[in-house]
């Protein structure tokens, strides 16, 4: 049997016409599968309860701790006074986002590693970037909640109040921040070899850099040289693009192209890191 040319002619525009639909249902159902995924991981968010209390309580229970300590009086950050309310919403907004975005993510992605979860999902159908993206976007979610949640009761309780204009580079670097430390968390997970090692690795990354970027303590309290050495670190460019925001009043830009390079930065050599070090499978399989 012989196919003619016209036959073939006839035939390809029917075959490019289809192929949209079909790219379009293909798409449709990658989709759905990052959908279900986040719903998934979400739904073991909410009931777990420990997770919560960490996610969403310490943060907020450490504000109200910290003004009730050290009293609500004056900080002056880079020459302007503000109530240390208002530094400690901006400071612990960027506690809250590194324990949920390095410290939970790190813990619970080891947890699941080597406990043979991810290696019995990745011999599933299911792409394996679907269920990374399903990871990243639900750590997304909970560290764009707690951070309303932690700056409306900064606003509700302590007047702690950011101008209109600078909304949108307060929810920018929430947004950012989120993004780059669920990086990090994603490559120093690729690191830990076990689940026992998996939360001391995680404070030994993030608590001294907490320390030394201004978020338990001012910033005009940490020694000068310690200053030179927390700036190059993402932590303190957290710290910096959350509080820019609340000193935005009169002529101060709510925006610091600097700080936000240097989270960029550390977001991009994680994404690198996190790339070449993950593993689906444990250590010593």
């Amino acid at each position: 049997m012989t196919v003619s040319i016209d036959s073939v002619d006839c035939v390809e525009p029917v075959i490019s016409v289809r192929s949209n639909p079909e790219r379009a249902a293909f798409v449709r159902r990658r989709l759905s599968m990052v959908a279900h995924q986040v719903h998934y991981d979400a739904l073991s968010l909410v009931r777990n309860r420990t997770a919560q209390g960490f996610a969403f309580a310490m943060p907020v229970s450490f504000l109200v701790l910290f003004v009730a300590i050290f009293g609500n009086g004056t900080v002056h950050v880079d020459g302007q006074a503000i109530s240390g309310s208002t530094y400690y919403v901006a400071a612990l907004t960027v506690f809250g986002i590194v324990d949920v975005a390095f410290m939970a993510l790190l813990i619970a992605l080891v947890d699941v590693r080597e406990t043979g979860v991810l290696r019995r999902r990745r011999a599933t159908p299911q792409p394996a970037w679907t269920i990374v993206a399903g990871r990243a976007l639900t750590t997304l979610l909970s560290g764009m909640i707690m951070a309303a949640l932690l700056l409306a009761v900064g606003w509700l309780a302590y007047g702690a109040s950011v101008p209109l204009r600078a909304v949108p580079a307060l929810v920018a670097s929430v947004a950012l921040g989120v993004v780059v430390f669920s990086c990090l968390g994603f490559a120093v997970a690729g690191l830990v070899r076990s689940f026992d090692s998996a939360q001391p690795v995680a404070m030994a990354f993030a608590l001294p850099l907490a320390f030394i970027s201004g978020v338990f303590i001012p910033w005009a309290m940490i020694p000068h040289w310690l200053q030179q050495v927390s700036v190059v670190f993402p932590v303190r460019a957290l710290a910096v693009g959350l509080l820019d925001p609340y000193l935005a009043g009169g002529p101060r830009s709510p925006w610091d192209p600097t700080a936000m390079a240097v989270l960029a930065g550390w977001g991009v050599l994680g994404a690198i890191v996190a790339v070449r070090l993950f593993r689906w499978a444990p250590q010593d399989l």
